[in-house]
């Protein structure tokens, strides 16, 4: 296969990913349960997306990372439609094993750190030109912890102007340690992404710059 051919397939693929992204979107929106709600927690993919879309031309993530950052914003958009306090399938869970919350926001929280060390190391190995190994490794690790850190206080200013209409967006759901579950799960996504999902990164960013 050549380069052209090479290059096609990835924009067919990465076409099919957007196609998705809005089917995702689409099907979330349909009686959530509380749009505002929506709103706030859907505020930064449409941020995402659009710096993806705005920078596709000068920078393209492997393949691998955009499938990963679908998979993120389709757990976002489950959370925004029911909120991430009543998730049905976490809510059986939680009846099931006595659980005292629905446990969905430790998932994407953990997913979010988990994926965000992709995203932040192509950036930090394409884009600058970074050394792999363990100083990359604990960079990425550092970053991620400081972007879940951002977001807790980016929740925090809205949950101040909103009032008690953010209580469905802060889903604390009684628990007063929330903000450090959620950083520390993220901590954690991102310490298991980068310690040993790192040599099949490594392919996908050869295999692209192979073609480029």
């Amino acid at each position: 296969m050549n380069r052209y051919e090479e290059n096609n397939k990835l924009n067919r693929a990465h076409v099919i990913l957007l196609m998705l992204f809005f089917a995702a979107l689409i099907l979330s929106l349909i009686k959530p349960k509380s749009y505002l709600t929506w709103i706030l927690e859907a505020f930064p993919i449409f941020i995402g997306i659009l710096i993806l879309i705005f920078t596709y031309k000068k920078f393209q993530f492997t393949t691998f990372v955009y499938a990963l950052i679908l998979i993120q914003i389709i757990l976002i958009l489950i959370g925004a439609h029911y909120t991430y306090g009543e998730v049905p399938l976490f809510n059986w869970i939680k009846k099931a094993y006595g659980l005292n919350r629905n446990h969905y926001d430790r998932l994407v929280h953990f997913i979010q750190g988990f994926i965000s060390a992709f995203i932040v190391r192509e950036l930090l190995v394409r884009k600058l030109k970074l050394k792999k190994g363990i100083i990359l490794s604990l960079l990425v690790i550092c970053i991620c912890l400081s972007l879940s850190a951002f977001y807790e206080l980016a929740e925090w200013g809205v949950a101040m102007i909103a009032g008690e209409k953010a209580n469905d967006f802060l889903g604390f759901q009684g628990d007063i340690w929330d903000t450090q579950w959620d950083m520390f799960w993220g901590l954690i996504g991102s310490i298991i992404s980068v310690s040993n999902f790192y040599k099949i990164h490594d392919r996908y960013i050869d295999r692209l710059e192979k073609h480029h």
